[in-house]
């Protein structure tokens, strides 16, 4: 963001961008439309956002903070539940589809592409490294775990469950993707 925007003028904004993501999505949302949303002038929003996509990204770091604290339950197991249960509750609510129309409207716009990437991926990863480090420390996985893989392949069952509608995001999904996919991955060191 080039200018500082009051607290609850950005906040405003940043809800703004949500609600009309959620309406039209990123391909019809303007900068305008999010101007008359949030009631706020359009040098605001220009000035304070260069584009579109770091618009939605100060929204979504907004709503959902910049880099998170790694879950700490003391096994890799349960800090891989508390994890997947967290990204579960947000890809079965109402941002869930927003996110998966943000990442689909990323595929044709390399803007866009780049900016998820920071916001989603590259703000995140910290958290899965440190998730790894801590097992490798307690003896749970082996030298060479790829937190890399552990957040590529969690994200990516998450977003095909999403996309597919193949079933809740719920306790059984979370235990069979912990159980059956992650842990045996990251136990042959990959």
């Amino acid at each position: 963001m080039a200018t500082p925007t009051k607290p609850d003028r950005r906040e405003a904004i940043c809800e703004a961008v949500f609600e009309l993501l959620s309406e039209v999505g990123y391909d019809r949302m303007s900068m305008d439309a999010v101007a008359a949303r949030a009631r706020a002038s359009k040098a605001t929003i220009y000035r304070g956002w260069p584009n579109k996509p770091e618009l939605v990204m100060e929204a979504i770091e907004h709503r959902y903070g910049g880099r998170a604290e790694p879950p700490d339950t003391g096994s890799l197991r349960g800090d891989l539940n508390a994890q997947l249960t967290t990204v579960c509750e947000v890809a079965a609510g109402a941002d869930g589809a927003i996110i998966t129309g943000l990442l689909t409207a990323a595929t044709h716009n390399a803007e866009l592409s780049e900016v998820m990437y920071r916001c989603v991926y590259e703000t995140k990863h910290d958290m899965y490294e440190s998730m790894i480090k801590r097992a490798v420390e307690r003896g749970e996985l082996p030298e060479g775990a790829s937190a890399e893989l552990l957040h590529e392949v969690l994200h990516a069952m998450v977003m095909s469950r999403r996309l597919w509608r193949t079933g809740p995001f719920d306790d059984a999904f979370v235990a069979r993707l912990v159980d059956g996919v992650l842990l045996p991955i990251l136990r042959q060191g990959c």
